[in-house]
């Protein structure tokens, strides 16, 4: 049985920030690209607010070490499906009215600067997303098609994406969903 987006993070208040120290993990290694899962979007979202905030001021938080100037011109990419039957079935999300992600939002973003202008949320092939799965077997990476999503953007993109840039590719793991 597939679901979409069911609950609001909303409730918890809109001050309130999902992934916040894995998102300064993300941004301390100053990437040139960043592949991240797209499902409820709370995670990319949450990485581009804190890359705003942190590219817009001298007074970081103390958990940021990252370099300003690259993370201005980094390439936020999500990945997603719009695909009922993926292997990635935790990003297929029909319906997703509590995600405050819509292009409207990512363009002021791209525009003011807090990100390249490439930066947004792709949809993923199967194929690749495939190619992901056995790429991540045979180096031993733990994870689950909707976990590794961002290597199969990577993957569609490959020719796109100079080989002398710092590639940085998030693994949200591996659950076990009760039957």
């Amino acid at each position: 049985m597939r679901r979409g987006d069911i609950t609001s993070a909303d409730a918890f208040g809109p001050t309130t920030t999902f992934y916040g120290w894995m998102s300064y993990e993300i941004l301390n290694s100053s990437p040139d690209y960043c592949f991240v899962p797209f499902g409820t979007g709370n995670l990319y979202q949450n990485i581009l607010n804190v890359n705003k905030r942190e590219v817009s001021t001298k007074e970081h938080d103390p958990r940021f070490f990252g370099k300003p100037e690259v993370l201005r011109n980094c390439s936020f990419f999500g990945a997603t499906t719009n695909n009922r039957e993926s292997k990635a079935e935790k990003l297929y999300a029909p319906h997703n009215p509590f995600s405050h992600y819509n292009e409207q939002w990512i363009h002021i973003f791209r525009s003011a600067g807090y990100c390249n202008a490439e930066s947004g949320v792709y949809l993923i092939n199967e194929n690749c997303l495939n190619e992901a799965l056995l790429l991540a077997q045979d180096i031993g990476i733990n994870c689950e098609p909707s976990g590794i999503a961002g290597l199969a953007l990577l993957l569609q993109m490959k020719r796109n994406i100079p080989r002398d840039k710092k590639i940085l590719i998030v693994n949200t793991g591996k659950t076990k969903m009760p039957k």
